[in-house]
């Protein structure tokens, strides 16, 4: 009778270590996107920034048509832009892939 309630025990507890497990690891997972999420969202305002700060300088030299070829704050700022949209893809594909994976 004993021996019958201890192996119930230790069905029990490798079960529950079995689960244990398994919700540790789509904790991760889990945890893992929304950083990926959170970081995507700051890089979206932060491109959304950088196109309104291109924006209101266009339009201020908006008289100038050689404005693009000669105004290197703006040019920076493009170069800004095109460096944040590339790490917001790259963000972007490996939070497609880490939901591909479970």
């Amino acid at each position: 009778m004993i021996e019958k309630l201890r192996r119930n025990f230790e069905s029990g507890i490798e079960k529950l270590r079995w689960f244990s497990g398994l919700l540790n690891e789509r904790l991760k997972v889990e945890f893992a996107f929304f950083r990926f999420a959170s970081k995507a969202e700051k890089l979206r305002r932060e491109k959304d920034e950088y196109a309104r700060a291109i924006g209101e300088r266009v339009f201020q030299e908006r008289q100038q048509l050689s404005l693009l070829a000669r105004d290197e704050n703006l040019k920076g700022l493009l170069k800004e832009m095109e460096i944040v949209s590339e790490e917001l893809d790259s963000m972007v594909e490996q939070a497609s892939k880490i939901g591909r994976e479970k």
